[in-house]
């Protein structure tokens, strides 16, 4: 009767200690990285498959950061703080995805969002430094596209000749200005 009981709380046990087959969870008290776990390992060509890309984070161990398995150069793990699409910051330096934003500032760094980024004296798209944006009039319009008050953008570059003062996006990737119509940045005829 004894061993039987003995069983019973450790299968109990053993169940809920079990992680489900969806996600793998690794956290600590600043940050967790998910990960989806393919249903279907034998095939190669799954791997393309949206559903199979799993969600990237840092995470901070002790006195590391890491980002997608990586270690993070330089970073400072007592300061780090994770903003959102792939941006994070320490007292000193800015990353996108684990990788140093050379001269932006960290303190006063912002996520405008859909990638776009700002210092206060420079504007960034996924990490890269847009030379042709000013940041004083910087506005995020959703879908890809940006503006600066002179210039149009999309995923961070420049739609030429686009009428910034009538530029408008639609849906699904298009926008429009008093003179042409635009699918995903680029003129259409």
């Amino acid at each position: 009767m004894r061993f039987m009981r003995t069983l019973l709380i450790s299968t109990i046990l053993m169940l809920s200690l079990a992680t489900p087959a969806e996600t793998v969870t690794a956290a600590n008290t600043h940050s967790r990285q998910t990960a989806s776990v393919c249903q279907n390992p034998q095939r190669d060509s799954h791997k393309k498959h949206k559903r199979h890309k799993r969600k990237r984070h840092y995470i901070i161990t002790g006195d590391k950061v890491y980002y997608d398995r990586q270690a993070v150069s330089g970073a400072s793990a007592s300061s780090f703080k994770e903003m959102k699409d792939g941006y994070a910051a320490d007292d000193f330096t800015v990353y996108y995805e684990g990788k140093k934003i050379g001269g932006a500032t960290a303190m006063s760094f912002k996520v405008l969002g859909d990638g776009y980024a700002t210092d206060g004296f420079g504007v960034y798209y996924k990490g890269r430094e847009m030379k042709d944006a000013t940041e004083s009039g910087f506005k995020v319009l959703g879908d890809g596209y940006a503006t600066d008050g002179f210039n149009a953008f999309y995923k961070g570059r420049e739609i030429e000749d686009a009428a910034v003062t009538s530029f408008k996006v639609l849906t699904d990737g298009y926008a429009r200005d008093s003179f042409n119509a635009y699918y995903k940045g680029r003129k259409m005829d």
